[in-house]
């Protein structure tokens, strides 16, 4: 090699094998400065050439050694307070044996001030060895476990005390708790005559309160319709975009997962994508080792501790972020490949707001009553009511999945709450007490309903335990949280997630109450059904809000003879007092355990391209379950 070596040159001589020139190598020079990436990036996306190939090369065209990992234990290296600057190191000292060294990833910059250094010092050619760039950043998380595994557990409680569950639900609140739960749920099942009319003028007013909102909001939804059409940005004036995918028992997933992934419409050199998965799911951590085929992809291994959340993996991962966005995936999910490009679009067009929530919607809606009932539940949640919650500019309980963020904006905010189960609810508040505006993506990601009754009780009874403790860690302050918020949004707030949690145990019990005044008294029937005519009111404004709303929400996906499963809602909302009281329970006495959701179970199988349901598996299926005797003759 000549000693006046210059970028263009060093980079045509990596790149020789595909037949690039020098002009073509300073024209990708110039796309790289003029994008701020990274040219060796560039290059892996533009020729599919892998990461371990371009560095191999360059060492070897520089004379340096090589090796394509780090070996475990070498590396020696300090905790490091601020942990965002581990994305910017290239190189880091090591230990052989007794010998001192420095494993490096250098730039194409880097590589030629080299060879510059290499005329005049040729010893350093014993002390470097050269990685690949994503080797070395494995060896640095592993190096930082300890740094990490701290800021992914206490960020929040050091910088927002009263905002963490870790430190705002002490053993004496829970259960007492529980016990406004459980008195809540003996008020519905009591009658004692001197306090009946109170009663059950609060009671209804907890019961029906919460419906009456979801049906207006359900209603302005259908009023705001859909957003016209944006003009998409184009591949040089989109941002850096990270991917986190929290992955725990799902290795069955991970094939569905990179061709979902490896089909999103961003320029691979953009994307940092990042599989955390946790240590003690071994064969999901080989199954993403056997996926990182793809320049973007990468993995983070989660050590394994207390508390075993999701959200403690995002936030052991956050540091590592290296976008200007970030969004979470689930492993389930499949979403439009368009989906990063409108976000990234819609950010630069409205840098106020700090998040987007895609619309979730169930691929396997027709499978079972209880898929078709969650389909129709989600409908109506990310299809008309987060929508209003947005346009009113109101706190959104935000979805566990496709939740977009500004990366600035989530660290200021603390990260997630790695000791909240659901996460998502609590996230939301938290940007909206902080003043920060969330909004709907047009877009959607589709997902995997659990398609029998035990897992889905074990879901919801998460969903139910997070949603109290986000209740009770943001009560710890009311009159902090009522100036943040304003009164419109602190009522909202009890009316929507106090209503909700304690309205829950309520369905079965005046279900039964009703049920046993009108059918078991038989023998004074006129006046038992005289008895029980409010609690028939109370669920009929109930029941026919929730149905009123899931209608709706089904009529919008054109997905209407869904409509007949509600039916069952009845039955649907007994499960669902069943969860909340398991929850109440769980919370007191293990308030930090995350039941995770079983995905990968359903029959049906899912394609990238959306598909319109298939309306004669919905006949058939319903002539199965007897609801229509002569369907189809």
């Amino acid at each position: 090699m000549c000693s006046d070596l210059r970028d263009a040159d060093l980079l045509q001589q990596i790149l020789a094998p595909y037949q690039v020139d020098r002009s073509q190598a300073a024209a990708l020079i110039s796309d790289a400065n003029r994008q701020q990436l990274d040219v060796f990036q560039l290059c892996i996306a533009r020729f599919g050439i892998s990461e371990a190939d371009i560095y191999a090369r360059a060492a070897a065209l520089l004379g340096l050694a090589y090796h394509p990992t780090i070996p475990v234990g070498t590396v020696q290296m300090r905790q490091v307070e601020r942990l965002e600057q581990l994305q910017n190191i290239r190189q880091v000292r090591g230990k052989v044996f007794d010998r001192s060294l420095i494993y490096a990833a250098p730039t194409l910059e880097k590589f030629v001030r080299l060879h510059a250094q290499l005329l005049h010092s040729p010893e350093i050619r014993g002390r470097l060895c050269i990685v690949p760039l994503r080797a070395l950043r494995q060896s640095l998380q592993v190096a930082q476990n300890p740094a990490l595994y701290r800021e992914a557990t206490q960020r929040l409680a050091r910088s927002w005390p009263h905002a963490s569950a870790h430190l705002g639900l002490g053993r004496f609140k829970r259960f007492l708790f529980l016990g406004a739960v459980i008195t809540v749920a003996l008020l519905s099942a009591w009658n004692p005559p001197f306090l009946a009319v109170l009663i059950f003028l609060f009671l209804a007013l907890l019961y029906v309160g919460p419906a009456a909102f979801r049906l207006y909001a359900s209603l302005y939804g259908v009023l705001l319709g859909t957003s016209d059409d944006t003009e998409l940005l184009d591949d040089e004036a989109l941002p850096t975009y990270t991917v986190l995918v929290p992955l725990y028992n799902e290795a069955n997933l991970v094939p569905q997962l990179v061709q979902a992934l490896q089909a999103m419409n961003y320029p691979p050199e953009k994307l940092d994508i990042k599989f955390v998965v946790e240590a003690s799911s071994p064969t999901t951590v080989a199954a993403v080792e056997a996926a990182l085929t793809h320049g973007a992809f990468e993995l983070v291994v989660v050590p394994d501790g207390k508390p075993r959340t999701k959200p403690k993996a995002l936030n052991f991962a956050l540091p590592l972020a290296r976008g200007e966005h970030i969004v979470v995936y689930d492993a389930e999910d499949i979403p439009h490949p368009d989906q990063l490009r409108l976000a990234a679009t819609l950010f630069a067009q409205h840098p106020d707001i700090a998040c987007f929530q895609a619309e979730l919607l169930i691929d396997n809606a027709h499978e079972t009553p209880l898929t078709a009932l969650f389909s129709a539940e989600y409908a109506t949640q990310f299809g008309l009511i987060m929508p209003a919650l947005a346009d009113l500019n109101m706190p959104m309980p935000l979805g566990g999945t496709s939740n977009h963020f500004q990366l600035a904006a989530l660290r200021h905010v603390g990260g997630w709450d790695s000791f909240n189960v659901t996460e998502d609810a609590d996230l939301g508040l938290r940007l909206a007490r902080l003043g920060m505006r969330c909004a709907m993506l047009p877009s959607a990601t589709r997902e995997e309903a659990p398609i029998s009754i035990w897992p889905w009780i074990k879901q919801r009874t998460r969903w139910m335990k997070g949603w109290m403790q986000t209740l009770m860690v943001h009560s710890s302050q009311l009159r902090l949280l009522q100036m943040q918020l304003g009164w419109r949004d602190f009522l909202f707030f009890y009316l929507y997630i106090g209503g909700m949690v304690f309205a829950a145990p309520m369905h079965g019990i005046f279900l039964a109450k009703f049920s046993m005044e009108a059918l078991y008294y038989q023998g004074d029937l006129p006046s038992r059904l005289a008895h029980a005519w409010p609690y028939f009111i109370v669920l009929s404004m109930a029941y026919g809000s929730a149905l009123i709303t899931g209608i709706l929400g089904l009529l919008r996906l054109r997905k209407p003879l869904l409509i007949v499963f509600q039916l069952f809602l009845p039955l649907y909302w007994l499960l669902t007092s069943f969860a909340t009281l398991r929850a109440a329970w769980q919370l007191a006495v293990d308030p930090f355990k995350w039941e995770k959701t079983a995905h990968g179970k359903t029959r049906i199988r899912r394609h990238l391209t959306v598909h319109e349901e298939n309306d004669s598996m919905l006949l058939k299926l319903a002539q199965r379950i007897g609801l229509f005797n002569n369907a189809g003759n």
